[in-house]
């Protein structure tokens, strides 16, 4: 059940144009399917996880002012009250205080009357411990006995009603004034005192960040180390006096048994009393200062382009090695730290920035998962394709829109966390990235990181990368390796990712970038440049048949006879390849790469395998002679079969591998004799196989925020527009209408949609679902955060809402 009843009046005074900019504000409540009427309307806005949304998008004051309701607690309070409890004095704290309110009336998260607020049941679970309180007295009552309550009510001299409802209610009343509260405490013993003053003084971290619903999220605690007091170490004597000193508090309503009797809970209002009447809850009304210096702005251009430059030949040179070397992923998906590290070495860059571009590339849909490996999609031939600044524009677009930090590289727990593997797709984090850049944007110079991140929180204090396991910086140095931001201050480009175009971010990261290069420079030393980004068919010519050395300007190459062996390994023979080179040389070959070329092709294929019994043949008896006395091969006892064959016990692939680290020229081939290489094979990558998880489907147009409110004016009909709402209907007893409307809609038109279920352990867990199938009370459906088919219990499934795309 919801409270919706105040929310409902107050849409019922607004008009067409008042809903069409709450939905402006709120985009979440005509997500999905649109509500039917202003009920179903007032649902959402009261839902939990569109509370917690709606407060996600707001600054400091506003998070504050709501936390400071809850923590007044009684369902009701006043302005008075909370500018009362909230940190500051005079006419101008109260007027700041009553724009607040109002702000948050206008966002829908409040009902005013006048100077009484009405209060979201909500809040409670956006803010179960506020101020580092205890949940309030009418929770805490929520499951007393009757005769317990009166008992208390005996004591404290509160006459005793008939039904269980009034007798919540009275004590409810009674220890809403902190003067009863004072009084009860005067009488009690002193050792009681003590216990319960440090009890009420007891700090614990406020604000705790509302469940980010537009993601997926492990199993949730218990949340006992939050709200019981724990005792570390067993005095006999000091818990004789504890838990009597805690039992007269009980009997007297000040403090309640944990649930199993595992400590005890000091109700909000209680705490708050107890603090005293100095107490005042904090609440900045003004956003901090951010304080910055001069910069150069032609300096911060240009190492804006040598950043953006070096990120995107980097991510080129990656992607084009995952074409011919798939990376071998972790059975548990992703890829692990130590193929992570390999891949830094080929690129020649760094852990974080190989990361980086891993995770955009697959946020971008470049990269394809299978059972084994990791490789590119069929997708990427397309983006190869394109020019560099349309290529790197869609990985600066990814990044802009990534749910969750890229280079974060630990989970909660500190362990390490694979890349493309992260579950779900946390909206917090995205939002506390942009509001990091928007808030450098705001600002004319090199700002001081310190400050802009003060700055920043204030903006969004619920943003995760706020926390301390996404640090501030980290952001900033995904930032700067993107060329967004140069020497602490936004670069054009970051300015440009702001205004949200994705044309006119295209045309300037070209500008930026060079374009492709189609020709190649050699050089005596067996070096080959290409000054800029190199073509996909050069780039695939070159590494075919040279390791790749240094990136960024210019990209180079080196030859060698194990490069060019590789080359002739895939099918192709020296003449062919020297024509292909030349074909993109500014020049002539020069002699010593035509000498390497003719002597590598003259030497290769010399030694002939077999798989058969691992037999080395050839022709040249010599040659063959030479193989049986190295020193260098005695590990794979080769014996003379014949003055042109030798055989060896060990495995076909170990001999060939030995054979060309000896300097040798092997090849191997079948039992008929012919060669196998790996000509006429089909380099792309391998064939797709299509799952669940990586099928990307066009998302339905958010909902035209006029249209709805010019709906809502209308009569409704009450009855299930679906089959599928009829057997929810039945079947969800914890769901509301309005939730059933959207369950049954992400159903049929097989949408995505967030739930909250409880497991048949008693877990409680926040899921994203798609492709949902329901079938004899049970929800087959797409686990976003298992990345797996997962099956639901209806009956157990707690709350439903739509998920915002970003």
């Amino acid at each position: 059940m919801t409270d919706t009843g105040s929310a409902v009046r107050w849409l019922a005074g607004l008009d067409e144009a008042g809903l069409a900019e709450l939905f402006e504000r709120r985009p979440d409540v005509i997500a999905g399917v649109a509500p039917r009427d202003l009920d179903e309307l007032a649902q959402r806005l009261r839902h939990p996880m569109s509370v917690a949304r709606a407060l996600r998008a707001l600054p400091l004051a506003h998070v504050q002012l709501a936390e400071a309701v809850q923590a007044i607690g009684a369902g009701t309070t006043s302005r008075g009250k909370l500018a009362q409890l909230l940190s500051g004095t005079g006419p101008q704290h109260r007027a700041e205080v009553d724009w607040v309110v109002d702000d948050l009336v206008a966002w829908g998260v409040l009902a005013a009357d006048g100077e009484r607020l009405d209060v979201p049941r909500a809040l409670a679970e956006v803010f179960p411990s506020p101020l580092g309180l205890g949940p309030p007295v009418r929770d805490l009552l929520r499951d007393r006995a009757v005769e317990a309550m009166r008992r208390v009510q005996i004591r404290l001299g509160v006459a005793c009603q008939k039904s269980r409802d009034d007798t919540v209610d009275a004590l409810v009343t009674h220890f809403s004034h902190a003067g009863n509260v004072r009084a009860i405490l005067i009488r009690a013993p002193g050792e009681v005192q003590d216990y319960l003053l440090s009890m009420a003084r007891g700090s614990r971290r406020p604000a705790a960040a509302p469940v980010d619903y537009d993601g997926d999220y492990p199993d949730e605690d218990d949340g006992y180390d939050d709200v019981l007091e724990v005792v570390t170490s067993y005095d006999p004597q000091s818990y004789h006096r504890r838990n009597t000193a805690m039992q007269w508090a009980s009997e007297h309503g000040l403090v309640f048994a944990g649930p199993y009797s595992l400590g005890w809970q000091m109700p909000a209002e209680i705490a708050l009393a107890l603090r005293g009447p100095h107490y005042r809850a904090p609440f900045t009304p003004e956003r901090p200062l951010v304080l910055i210096r001069p910069v150069d702005h032609a300096r911060v251009e240009v190492d804006s382009a040598a950043a953006a430059t070096q990120f995107a030949d980097r991510a080129l040179a990656l992607l084009d090695h995952m074409v011919r070397a798939p990376v071998t992923s972790l059975k548990t998906g992703g890829i692990g730290t130590r193929e992570l590290m390999k891949l830094a070495k080929v690129t020649a860059a760094g852990e974080v920035a190989t990361r980086l571009v891993l995770e955009l590339a697959d946020a971008a849909g470049l990269l394809e998962h299978t059972e084994k490996t990791v490789t590119v999609s069929a997708d990427f031939a397309r983006w190869r394709a394109d020019d560099p600044g349309d290529r790197f524009a869609e990985l600066l677009a990814a990044w802009w829109a990534f749910g969750g930090t890229p280079t974060q590289t630990r989970d909660a727990d500190g362990k390490p966390w694979r890349a493309v593997g992260r579950p779900g797709n946390c909206a917090g984090c995205r939002e506390g990235r942009v509001v990091a850049i928007e808030t450098l944007a705001g600002v004319d110079g090199a700002a001081e990181p310190a400050s802009l991140a003060a700055a920043a929180f204030w903006l969004r204090p619920l943003a995760h990368v706020f926390e301390e396991e996404i640090p501030f910086a980290t952001v900033l140095g995904e930032a700067e390796l993107l060329g967004v931001v140069a020497h602490g201050a936004l670069t054009v480009l970051g300015r440009v990712l702001c205004d949200g175009d994705a044309k006119t971010l295209r045309a300037h990261a070209s500008g930026l970038l060079p374009q492709s290069a189609d020709r190649a420079t050699f050089g005596a030393d067996l070096t080959v440049y290409v000054a800029g980004a190199p073509s996909a068919g050069v780039s695939a010519l070159l590494d075919s048949a040279a390791d790749r050395e240094g990136h960024g300007g210019a990209v180079t190459w080196r030859f060698s006879p194990a490069s060019v062996r590789r080359a002739l390994d895939d099918g192709t023979t020296g003449t062919e390849l020297g024509q292909r080179l030349a074909e993109i040389a500014t020049g002539d070959l020069p002699q010593p790469l035509r000498y390497l070329l003719s002597d590598v092709a003259r030497r290769h294929g010399n030694l002939r395998l077999s798989t058969a019994v691992s037999c080395v043949r050839s022709d040249d008896v010599a040659l063959l002679a030479e193989v049986a006395a190295d020193r260098k091969l005695v590990k794979l006892g080769l014996r003379l079969l014949a003055p042109t064959v030798l055989a060896s016990e060990r495995e076909l692939g170990e001999v060939l591998t030995t054979l060309r680290k000896a300097g040798y020229f092997p090849m191997p081939e079948d039992t008929h004799g012919q060669d196998v290489g790996r000509a006429g094979t089909d380099h792309a990558p391998v064939a797709l196989r299509l799952v669940r998880a990586g099928v990307v489907r066009a998302q339905p147009a958010p909902a035209d925020p006029r249209a709805v409110a010019a709906l809502l004016r209308r009569p409704a009909s009450a009855q299930p527009e679906s089959s599928t709402e009829q057997q929810l209907a039945e079947l969800a007893v914890a769901l509301t209408v309005s939730e059933i409307r959207q369950l049954a809609h992400a159903i049929d038109t097989q949408t995505r949609v967030a739930i909250e279920y409880r497991s048949a352990a008693g877990s409680i867990t926040a899921r994203v679902v798609d492709n949902a199938q329901l079938a004899d009370g049970t929800l087959y459906a797409w686990c976003e955060l298992r990345r797996d088919e997962r099956a639901f219990t209806v009956e157990r499934i707690l709350s439903v809402a739509a998920v915002m795309n970003h």
